[in-house]
Parts: structure tokens; sequence; C-alpha cells
């Protein structure tokens, strides 16, 4: 694992149980839809079976739910969760991605919408 990314115990910032329609890829055009199993201000971790290489840098897309604020930021895949290689065995395949460029106010709406709503971090 390169030294830049974060692994799974590494991570500050504390998830928050969350289901929302990510959509991620490489480019503006070229997005695939997935979904997130918890979010922080940091990042989000994507159930997928599209793994990339730790270190890819995709764009994201999603709205918070009752939200009609379009958030889009360029994230980097910081950990994988592959079949038969779990970095962390209570999370699905998919991708650990860290927001690169998330605004203050999308990282402010993030934090509005955890804490309105009363999630519990995961870890």
């Amino acid at each position: 694992m390169s030294t830049n990314n974060l692994s799974p115990e590494k991570m500050t910032n504390p998830r928050f149980l969350a289901r929302i329609a990510i959509f991620s890829g490489p480019s503006q055009s070229d997005l695939v839809t997935d979904y997130s199993i918890n979010i922080s201000t940091g990042g989000v971790f994507i159930e997928t079976t599209k793994i990339l290489p730790e270190g890819t840098e995709v764009i994201v897309k999603f709205c918070l739910p009752n939200a009609d604020t379009l958030m889009v930021t360029r994230a980097r895949v910081a950990w994988t969760n592959e079949p038969g290689d779990f970095k962390k065995t209570s999370l699905p395949p998919g991708m650990g991605l860290q927001f690169l460029d998330l605004s203050l106010e999308d990282m402010h709406a993030i934090r509005t919408y955890l804490d309105k709503d009363g999630f519990v971090p995961t870890w």
C-alpha cells in the first residue's frame, strides 16, 4: 500500500453509516452508480464490484438525502476491500475514497446532515 493512501485503521474522520447513491469514475463521461456504506467529511466507502487500484483519482458526484445540491469533487482510492483480500471484514467489497477538493460548503452540508439525523460513527 502506498504511504499516500489511508488504511482503514488510519482514518481520522469518523465514518457514519449512510446509504447514498454515488456516481464515480475516471471522468465526467465515464461515471458508474454505486452506493455508499458510510461517509464522513473526509471521504466515503462505496460498495462496488468495479474496484479500481489504490491511488486512482476519480470524479465523485452525489446528493445528500433531502438536499437539492449536487456535490462534485475529486477523490482518490485510498484503500480497497477486495474479495479474498478484505482489509475490513465488516464491510462488503468496495473502495474507500478520500475526498481531495471537497468545498467547505459541502463539508459543512455533510457535517450538518450527519449531526441533524443523529448518525452514529462506525469507527
